[in-house]
């Protein structure tokens, strides 16, 4: 399955160009001769890649059968979701786009990193009826609660994770945070990658922007170079999008709707949508091999500094959204802390 001879987890088939050939977003000549350096994968790969399409399949189709029964039984219009398999974002795609609920809600952390929050989300609404007289119901929080709830490091600790790194890096401090916004544009832009660490680091597995590595979408090349260069993993694994809440319906398939509503659907990038087909060449990092997006729609009111960054971008390339991975570079290890364990 891999590559003879390399500590790296480069796969011997790789599936981020359709040529098999290497394409790091510059404009260098591609060769039309096929790369007979890529092998067909083995037969035991190819017998794994086809259980897991078929366990997908089969759980989209008993999960919106099960779903539309209790929707049909309760007539409720809105649906949430919690528990591991809410992590699936194709499967929640699907609930949310043709089981016709007004609203999908699914918290950033659905999995059992949540049970501590929905502990304290009992507790507090027990509380709060226990000195409740009225017969009205009993309202904790009138917003989903921030994803936002990690450490975030003093500045002292920060000064001492940049002295510690003081052989290695050229610091720079930029105050303002337009000034600061438009380099990190050019440098995207340009093809550089960067990473963006910020307040508090985010609650559940998605990196929302706080502790991110952003790129631009617009460089297919920079999949295979982020994959292996950055992240030290397999080459084909697809990025997210984080784009404008308000440009999202001209980009993605989100609803059958058109009146604009559903634009906030995935604010914690759980949610897969189709990439609109005549918009899929604009964006080929965030695009995966079958036109789909795992989709994080960012607000102003929800991520002002983000929101701004993203503002930028789309103002200086005509492209709503930046590619978004988290911020860690070692296999299996959680994202990027300074100074404490998040």
């Amino acid at each position: 399955l891999f590559m003879e001879d390399s500590p790296s987890p480069r796969k011997r088939y790789d599936f981020d160009t359709p040529e098999n050939v290497p394409d790091y977003g510059g404009d260098e000549e591609v060769s039309d001769t096929p790369d007979t350096s890529q092998q067909r994968p083995a037969q035991v790969a190819l017998d794994a890649i086809a259980l897991a399409s078929r366990m997908q399949t089969d759980l989209e189709t008993v999960a919106m059968d099960f779903v539309q029964h209790f929707k049909d039984e309760t007539k409720e219009s809105n649906l949430c979701l919690v528990g591991g398999v809410a992590l699936n974002s194709v499967l929640n795609g699907r609930l949310s786009r043709e089981l016709n609920f007004e609203k999908t809600f699914i918290p950033p952390y659905p999995g059992d990193d949540g049970i501590a929050v929905g502990c304290c989300a009992y507790g507090l609404n027990r509380k709060a009826k226990d000195s409740d007289t009225s017969t009205s119901p009993t309202t904790v929080w009138k917003e989903p609660l921030t994803p936002y709830l990690g450490g975030v490091p003093s500045d002292l600790e920060v000064k001492m994770a940049l002295d510690q790194a003081d052989p290695w890096i050229e610091v720079e401090v930029i105050r303002d945070d337009q000034q600061r916004y438009k380099r990190m544009v050019d440098e995207i832009a340009s093809g550089g990658v960067i990473a963006w660490y910020r307040s508090r680091s985010e609650m559940g597995p998605r990196a929302l922007g706080h502790r991110s590595i952003l790129a631009d979408p617009r460089k297919h090349g920079l999949v295979r170079f982020i994959n292996e260069h950055v992240k030290s993993r397999e080459s084909f694994r697809p990025f997210a999008p984080s784009a404008l809440a308000d440009e999202a319906n001209d980009w993605f398939d989100l609803s059958n709707s058109d009146d604009g509503k559903f634009s906030n659907v995935s604010p914690f990038m759980s949610i897969t949508a189709q990439v609109k087909e005549h918009q899929r060449h604009k964006i080929p990092a965030v695009t995966h091999v079958d036109g789909s997006s795992r989709l994080q729609t960012v607000r102003k009111e929800d991520e002002p500094s983000y929101h701004a960054f993203i503002s930028a971008f789309f103002k200086a390339t005509g492209i709503p959204m930046v590619l978004n991975t988290s911020f860690n570079t070692i296999p299996g290890e959680p994202r990027f802390a300074v100074g404490q364990e998040e």
